[in-house]
């Protein structure tokens, strides 16, 4: 009898962890269901396994044709994974076949094209000091350094370096989350399809910053630009300049009449700043965001007033320092607002700010 009742326990027991595994698989992704469950190499001179988590920029997608930056660190980390690739920053027929052989292995639709799920198997591994081969050059190539493989002093400070400017720990080490802002910031020219606007920071001198019109990846026209009033912290409301990220434009005016920006303006949505890492500061919400310039609701130029700075009137070049957002000379703006009524105002408009 007491075998019997046992038996009959056990018997349960398989039930329910075989239906809980079922109903695991059931539930799991795309990539997680058809994954390898083997796990990946945990150490080596190409750097250390990691699962890719959290990442916050826009992977590009690279395909058969592209060339660039992108491409390369493509084949670098190719051959980091053992394919024989050549990295030379054309995505032609044999880096498309060496894709399709790591997306198989992967566990992903073998397509041949890299966008965000095999991006984020590619960079699922750590490099960091004293590490060797293409994986550290694929690091290389996305800071601008000389691209020799060898993880040594300048290629940890150059890290840190870049880690500070976007807000990520400064460990020195390329983990998934610096991988992804390397190489979503890096504006690959084949990367973007139709219209969009990229602002480039200059952290030397903020006002000599550059907005730039692309379409297809390549710059139509660009002009001196300015952010924030000279405070590089992009968590100061009001007066530090535009945070890193993506912008959707809302919305455009030719005739705005608001409290402080009036004319020509494009209006972009509100951004949370990541404050850098080991400080207390909270994230600060960033609010009323444009690209402007100064000059009357109707786009003129206002009256020039002797011994003040008129908020309708184009003076000089420190009119490029804003509250925050980003500003234009009222020629500039214009020009820009004529290329874009050409275009027809594309939908789905993106601003990327690096």
């Amino acid at each position: 009898m007491r075998k019997n009742v046992r038996n009959l326990l056990l018997q349960g027991l398989a039930a329910v962890l075989l239906a809980g595994g079922a109903l695991g698989a059931v539930n799991a992704t795309g990539d997680q269901a058809n994954a390898s469950t083997k796990p990946g190499p945990r150490t080596g001179s190409h750097g250390t396994h990691t699962e890719p988590t959290g990442f916050r920029g826009v992977w590009p997608v690279l395909k058969t044709g592209s060339r660039g930056t992108d491409v390369q660190t493509v084949q670098h980390l190719l051959a980091a994974r053992g394919h024989a690739v050549k990295a030379d920053g054309v995505f032609g027929k044999k880096t498309a076949a060496a894709v399709r052989s790591f997306q198989s292995r992967a566990g992903l639709r073998a397509d041949g094209a890299v966008g965000p799920k095999t991006w984020a198997k590619l960079t699922a591994l750590t490099v960091r000091g004293g590490d060797r081969g293409h994986a550290v050059k694929a690091v290389q190539v996305q800071l601008g350094l000389k691209a020799d493989g060898v993880f040594g002093k300048k290629t940890a400070a150059a890290v840190r370096t870049f880690q500070t400017k976007k807000n990520l720990p400064r460990t020195g080490a390329v983990d998934a989350k610096t991988w992804n802002a390397l190489i979503t910031g890096s504006f690959a020219k084949p990367v973007i399809k139709g219209y969009s606007l990229q602002f480039s920071k200059n952290w030397k001198s903020p006002t000599y910053s550059k907005l730039s019109l692309v379409r297809d990846g390549k710059v139509l026209k660009s002009w001196r630009a300015g952010s924030g009033m000279g405070s590089k912290d992009e968590c100061a409301s009001g007066k530090g300049w535009l945070p890193s990220g993506s912008y959707r434009v809302q919305g455009h005016f030719t005739n705005r009449d608001g409290d402080a920006i009036d004319g020509y303006a494009i209006q972009l949505p509100d951004k949370t700043c990541r404050p850098k890492a080991g400080t207390k500061q909270k994230p600060v919400k960033r609010t009323q965001l444009f690209i402007h310039s100064e000059m009357t609701r109707y786009g003129t130029q206002g009256k020039d007033t002797p011994g003040r700075d008129d908020a309708d009137r184009w003076e000089n070049a420190n009119d490029y320092k804003s509250l925050g957002c980003i500003k234009l000379t009222p020629t500039d703006i214009k020009d820009l607002f004529k290329r874009l009524d050409q275009a027809r105002w594309p939908k789905n408009l993106t601003l990327y700010v690096r």
